[in-house]
């Protein structure tokens, strides 16, 4: 894991003016209800009807939780896993998802370091299936907003089963069609779905791709031109940035793509409907006050290359903009964030911390209940100057999060300090930049106790913005061989919110083979994180790191080896 990151600072100047989860999940969803955006922005009333809760369900159809299966010890099962906050919700943005049906392979792979026997089929398949991928996603879909569903379906499925599905639909998405005759006959189903994008097929099928019923035509694009601040030129950008996330091929970019797509739609999504266009008012308050900032940011070449690196990502592009900020690194970029962001808020944006789903940190740990010291002294883990300890805590193996937990040489180093009840968190990390460079980075976060032993509060800031995180331990093994995380935080006036989960070891390299079902059930039932979600981290050149703490140290006694 490593600190976290804001939006871009030099946007574009215009005038003011039903899901099938995968088998794993204890739960599915059905359909709830839809509202069908006939017009930009405009909605027909809501039409409720039933999503199922897989279990036992009465005659009247009230769900009842069903009961819990005999567990090992480690993860604490997400309440939003056992009842999906959905299911009482009705649908404000409903999606259909056309896939490539049977074991259909994605282009998400689960990560290439682990052993081939605890792949599934005994590692006859490197890649999850699009159904699974896809219903996942439609899973993912209701944590950032409970009132989204997406029904998924396999391309040979009926065409009345597709047309059944796509008659109250905002949102088309269709991957992998190639063949031509399928290309005709979806085209025709999806007639009367204002907005959606055909990825990764045939062309007859990709010009279908549009928004408000405004498809990417020739037309379309000499209207943007002519009017680059019109309604055009953004549906155009939209569209693009969408397809380019396809591509990217990483889960967040392909849940991320969605979410473009229902906003543009007519439903607002916070997480896209940041601040990406400045209007006369965001100019004045960067020009009365940071003008001096300003100047002295266009004076370096770091910096520039920043506001341009960031402007070509667009605001809400979390792992492209943070490539940038951490690529181009330098305070006078630093003094501009901190003028426009953290002190004057020009962009005017209020990112929240995403509350799903709701994640419990571990209560019991060697036998007893988690204390505060505990989760403490499982955070510090190996860090010590004993024989046996390391110059740090962990080593990261894996995270969630493409945006920040790819890169390489994670180290993470948690310590109290010196004064009563501190405790400190520095991150070290590699970064390669985009000029092909690797230089180090460090960063420093503030600790607090949560109420709940296993729970912490993380402030910090970075590049002149502050976040603010909330970390649980999730589960660790007795004798400290690795440590699973989960984290949710948001830079506030930056507009951005964001989740995650990191698994670490002392050395960086996966766990033994017999511990990865209890990780892979916890990182599933604790966190609602897929295997093949898990960006797996290069230590293979993770020598010279700067590894000392920025603040003196008070050590805990060593939890290493005392059971």
């Amino acid at each position: 894991h490593v600190p976290r990151h804001f939006g871009g600072l030099r946007p574009r100047v215009v005038p003011v003016s039903s899901v099938t989860p995968d088998m794993s999940s204890p739960m599915a969803l059905g359909p709830v209800a839809s509202v069908r955006t006939h017009h930009r922005g405009q909605a027909s009333s809501v039409k409720p009807t039933r999503r199922h809760h897989v279990g036992s369900v009465s005659s009247r159809g009230v769900a009842r939780r069903a009961p819990d299966p005999p567990r090992a010890v480690g993860a604490v099962i997400s309440p939003t896993l056992e009842l999906n906050p959905a299911l009482m919700t009705a649908t404000t943005a409903r999606l259909v998802a056309v896939v490539p049906g049977g074991d259909a392979a994605s282009f998400l792979p689960y990560p290439p370091g682990l052993p081939r026997e605890a792949l599934p089929g005994g590692g006859k398949n490197s890649c999850p299936d699009w159904t699974e991928v896809m219903s996942h996603m439609a899973l993912r879909l209701t944590w950032v907003d409970p009132a989204f569903e997406m029904v998924v379906l396999p391309h040979d499925a009926s065409v009345d089963e597709i047309a059944k599905a796509a008659e109250n639909a905002d949102v088309f998405i269709v991957v992998g069609v190639t063949d031509e005759s399928n290309a005709k006959s979806l085209r025709q189903v999806f007639a009367n779905v204002p907005t959606g994008a055909a990825l990764g097929c045939c062309e007859m099928l990709q010009n279908e791709s549009r928004i408000a019923f405004q498809p990417l035509t020739e037309m379309r694009k000499m209207e943007a031109k002519l009017v680059p601040w019109g309604q055009a030129s953004k549906d155009l950008r939209t569209m693009d940035q969408v397809f380019s996330l396809f591509k990217r091929e990483n889960h967040l970019d392909l849940l991320f793509l969605h979410l473009l797509l229902i906003d543009a739609a007519g439903v607002r999504v916070p997480a896209v409907d940041i601040n990406q266009d400045l209007n006369v008012q965001n100019v004045w308050c960067i020009a009365s006050n940071c003008n001096k900032q300003l100047f002295a940011c266009y004076g370096n070449e770091n910096c520039g290359k920043s506001l341009d690196c960031i402007d070509d990502c667009g605001l809400n592009d979390q792992v492209c903009t943070y490539t940038c900020i951490r690529s181009y690194q330098n305070k006078e970029f630093e003094r501009l964030a901190r003028c426009m962001l953290h002190s004057h808020n020009c962009l005017g944006n209020d990112a929240i911390r995403p509350e799903l789903p709701e994640v419990m940190p571990m209560t019991e740990w060697r036998g007893n209940p988690l204390s505060h010291d505990d989760a403490e002294g499982i955070m510090q883990g190996w860090y010590g100057t004993e024989a046996g300890q390391k110059p740090y805590s962990w080593l990261a193996v894996a995270g969630q999060n493409p945006a920040y937990d790819h890169f390489p040489c994670q180290y993470q180093i948690w310590y109290r300090g010196k004064a009563k009840g501190s405790f400190w968190y520095n991150p070290v990390f590699k970064v390669q930049t985009l000029d092909g460079d690797e230089v180090w980075r460090r960063s420093d976060y503030r600790c607090k106790r949560g109420d709940v032993p296993g729970t912490f509060y993380f402030s910090f800031m970075d590049n002149g913005v502050t976040s603010l995180e909330y970390w649980r331990i999730v589960d660790a093994a007795d004798d400290l061989s690795w440590s699973l995380y989960y984290y949710a935080g948001a830079a506030k006036v930056a507009g951005q919110a964001y989740i995650g989960a990191v698994l670490a070891t002392k050395d960086g390299m996966w766990p033994d083979v017999s511990e990865l079902p209890r990780i892979e059930k916890s990182l599933w039932e604790g966190c609602g994180v897929k295997l093949w979600e898990m960006c797996e981290v290069d230590n293979g050149n993770c020598g010279d790191a700067p590894l000392d703490p920025y603040h003196e140290t008070k050590l805990m006694p060593s939890l290493v080896g005392r059971q």
